[in-house]
């Protein structure tokens, strides 16, 4: 019972993160006006699903040895989702 919660309390806590990060995300890649650009919205869309659907293997392996890769790879996706927009824009010069 206890690993059960254990996994619930992650995947809620990585659902979490990931969620406003995502919306955060959003938010810039709006602000810099990349969401009128079609050729573009297939790596938004990418990176959106990617935010979605992390939470479950990371709270899945995030625990015991596992542990410190998970939370690494989680702040990683953390920093690229919030860079992303601002060096989608400084590259396409849009």
């Amino acid at each position: 019972m206890r690993a059960i919660a254990g996994f619930i309390v992650r995947l809620v806590g990585y659902a979490l993160v990931l969620g406003v990060v995502d919306r955060v995300a959003d938010a810039l890649w709006v602000q810099y006006g990349l969401d009128g650009s079609i050729a573009l919205q297939p790596f938004h869309d990418l990176g959106v699903e990617l935010l979605y659907i992390a939470p479950l293997p990371l709270a899945l392996f995030g625990f015991g040895v596992l542990r410190q890769p998970a939370l690494f790879i989680a702040a990683f996706l953390v920093g690229a989702a919030l860079t992303a927009p601002w060096a989608t824009a400084h590259f396409t010069g849009i």
